[in-house]
């Protein structure tokens, strides 16, 4: 594994971090609480690195809805793979 191989992986650890960091908080105070600064606090990173992943709030809650999404299809392709194959009813 090279170095830069590592830090992609933090890198990408890191933004992870911050989306569910702001997905929960959200969740338990509202869009309201979730501040960069805030973030910061929670995952213990400083309010340049929250900016170093994103451009602001804007851009975290944008990738809070695409996590929310893409955790929503894989609920509903399980769903649909545990439903099984429709039954013709005559």
């Amino acid at each position: 594994m090279t170095i830069q191989t590592r830090r992609e992986r933090e890198r990408a650890e890191r933004e992870r971090l911050i989306v569910t960091a702001a997905r929960e908080l959200a969740e338990a105070e509202g869009w309201d609480a979730v501040t960069t600064r805030r973030l910061a606090e929670e995952i213990e990173y400083s309010q340049p690195v929250l900016y170093s992943h994103f451009k602001g709030k804007g851009a975290i809650m944008a990738a809070v809805a695409v996590q929310g999404c893409a955790d929503l299809a894989d609920e509903l392709r399980a769903a649909r793979t545990a439903a099984g194959e429709p039954t013709a009813s005559a």
